[in-house]
């Protein structure tokens, strides 16, 4: 199904732009590459670290819930990163991305990674209430976290050689 046509109006100037100013798509695209080593390179780390403190005992799974508040920022500053460049590739080719299932998908997968940070964070902040049920899910969601990552990459991966 083709992108709506108030859509591909919309930005024909701005795939113009883009289209005759490598320059600029060099840029955007660079903001998108580092959005993703910060943002999911932050995650990566802070999974890593969860599923490792999710064995520990009390005082190192309490320093661990501190972390994770610190890397919070860092990884919603490289997911603005991303969505504001990703916004800017997808209306340079509104088209061809609307109609690529690669595109959808990948979509569909980030939507995924924020409902499952969402309940990441609800679980931090059971942590000092019900320590089990909510470190149990701290390591399911950070298990979640890590291969959502990865199947985004691989989503990015397919749509770049489509």
């Amino acid at each position: 199904m083709p992108a709506p046509e108030f859509l591909t109006h919309a930005t024909e100037g701005w795939a113009r732009f883009y289209g005759t100013h490598k320059t600029v798509a060099t840029g955007i695209m660079f903001v998108h590459l580092s959005g993703l080593l910060l943002g999911g390179g932050a995650a990566v780390a802070a999974d890593r670290e969860t599923l490792k403190a999710a064995g520990e005992a009390g005082p190192v799974r309490a320093d661990h819930l501190a972390f994770l508040g610190s890397v919070h920022a860092i990884a919603v500053a490289g997911i603005v990163m991303l969505a504001v460049s990703g916004a800017l590739m997808l209306v340079s080719d509104l088209d061809n991305f609307w109609e690529m299932r690669s595109f959808w998908i990948k979509m569909s997968l980030v939507g995924l990674l924020l409902a499952n940070a969402l309940v990441m964070q609800r679980a931090e902040r059971l942590a000092s209430v019900t320590p089990a049920a909510a470190w149990a899910q701290l390591k399911a969601t950070s298990i979640i976290s890590l291969g959502l990552w990865f199947a985004i990459v691989l989503a990015s991966t397919v749509m770049a050689s489509s």
